[in-house]
């Protein structure tokens, strides 16, 4: 699901392409297939299903941090410009 979206996403950022490319590649409806699978399969735990979710979420967090440090930084250039 994961992939589907950030597929998805990083396409669809090209403006008038991501737009078609969305309505071909119906991620929603790939994802829903994806959950009504996982839903009737039995339920098993696996060491590769923890480290996927803890890179998604160690993923997040960095992407998080660079965010804030991105703005923060534009924010002290722009606050460095205007003092002088």
């Amino acid at each position: 699901m994961s992939v589907n979206l950030l597929i998805n996403g990083t396409v669809g950022t090209i403006p008038i392409v991501g737009d078609l490319f969305s309505i071909w590649f119906r991620r929603h409806a790939r994802n829903a297939e994806l959950l009504r699978r996982a839903a009737t399969q039995p339920y098993r735990e696996s060491k590769q299903a923890r480290l996927y979710v803890a890179g998604i979420i160690a993923g997040t967090v960095v992407l998080l941090a660079l965010a804030i440090a991105a703005v923060l930084w534009i924010v002290m250039k722009l606050w460095a410009t205007i003092i002088l």
